[in-house]
């Protein structure tokens, strides 16, 4: 007699999500008004494959197909650790308080999820208590002079603080979205402490990236995923738990971010203002060294017009109020913006002269080096 041959896992995946997405499979039986979509079905199958079998997956999904679900299902039922990047904190909260506990009732299958955000959206128990103390006692509040706010707003935000698992800002919604006491207490990175905090053990960062490093399906937004990234770059660490499979939805809205996070842009604004901190720098200088960093800001300046004045031209004739210059049409501007480069090489050679050794932190200098570390940022023409 021959033998059965043994069911693959790919199959049994396979199986599993056909099952669940069937007219009276599990979704059917615990959504009100469940209605089969073969579009849903057909992303959803497509993602078990590469789930069990390896590779990637680059599925668009129009309006109401459900693509949610269609990759969570596949996604919860192989048990492997899946990270799920969204464009928007919005679909963050949806996916992690409305589709996984729904998938929990219709799977019957135990999962653990967790939701991570940037730092900012949490609270800082130590600041916050630092904040209410200088509040009580008539001081300040986080630095600053106390405001009526400050006295009507504490009591709501302490009672929140007491009896919050999360700390998530969000749970505030009674609150205004740009509450203004919130940059007094939020868990910047600016500001932690790290390890010497003394409310380090139940820092609600580090309770998140606890949990997230023990959970199956990890959820994050597109600037947590890069500013992930960019650590792991630096050698810096890592903030998001490493996962086998990652799953980019809104996936259109990524590339913004991540132009954000590695791009390399100038702005003649930028520049604008660096020639002004530059003039207010070279005024407190004397004899030829006060002349040589005017010529070269001088360089700097004319440079710059000329660059970003040949590009304006060219997106006025393109009649859009944006242009997208590639590596082929970025060549006719090539010649003048090595140009602009060379003249701020120039200008921060001028600058080096001028202090003749390491320099000297005044206000002129302090504004030089700020606007020279924020010149490379920001990009408009």
């Amino acid at each position: 007699m021959p033998e059965v041959p043994a069911v693959s896992r790919a199959a049994a995946l396979a199986d599993a999500v056909t099952a669940t997405f069937a007219d009276g499979g599990a979704l059917a039986r615990v959504i009100d008004g469940y209605e089969p979509r073969e579009g849903q079905r057909a992303m959803a199958a497509a993602v078990a494959e590469v789930l069990e079998n390896g590779g990637m997956l680059i599925a668009e999904a129009g309006t109401g197909t459900g693509k949610t679900l269609a990759y969570l299902v596949p996604a919860v039922l192989s048990g492997q650790r899946v990270l799920v990047s969204t464009g928007t904190k919005n679909l963050q909260e949806q996916i992690f308080f409305k589709d996984l506990p729904t998938l929990r009732d219709a799977l019957g299958k135990p999962f653990s999820a967790t939701l991570m955000k940037g730092r900012s959206n949490y609270l800082c128990l130590h600041r916050f208590e630092t904040y209410r103390d200088g509040v009580e006692g008539n001081t300040s509040a986080g630095g600053r002079l106390i405001e009526s706010g400050d006295r009507v707003l504490l009591p709501i935000v302490d009672a929140w603080a007491k009896t919050t698992k999360t700390g998530d800002r969000a749970e505030l919604r009674e609150l205004p979205e740009d509450l203004p006491l919130w940059k007094d207490v939020a868990a910047d990175a600016e500001t932690c402490l790290g390890s010497e905090c003394p409310r380090y053990g139940d820092c609600f960062v580090t309770l998140m990236r606890q949990r997230a490093a023990e959970s199956d399906v990890v959820i994050v937004n597109h600037h947590l995923l890069c500013a992930d990234a960019q650590l792991r770059k630096s050698a810096y660490g890592e903030v998001i738990p490493a996962c086998a499979t990652l799953v980019v939805d809104e996936a259109h809205q990524l590339e913004d971010v991540a132009t954000q996070y590695f791009g390399i842009a100038v702005s003649n604004y930028r520049i604008e203002d660096l020639v002004r901190d530059v003039e207010l720098f070279a005024a407190d200088l004397e004899g030829s060294r006060r002349i040589d960093a005017s010529r070269a800001t001088e360089r700097v300046a004319e440079r710059s017009r000329t660059f970003f004045s040949a590009l304006s031209m060219a997106r006025m004739e393109a009649a859009e109020s944006k242009a997208r210059y590639t590596s082929e049409t970025f060549i006719d501007y090539f010649q003048d913006g090595a140009m602009l480069a060379g003249a701020l090489e120039g200008l921060e050679a001028s600058l080096v002269l001028a202090h003749k050794g390491p320099p000297r932190r005044t206000k002129s200098s302090r504004r030089w080096h700020g606007a020279r570390e924020s010149s490379t940022r920001s990009c408009r023409s």
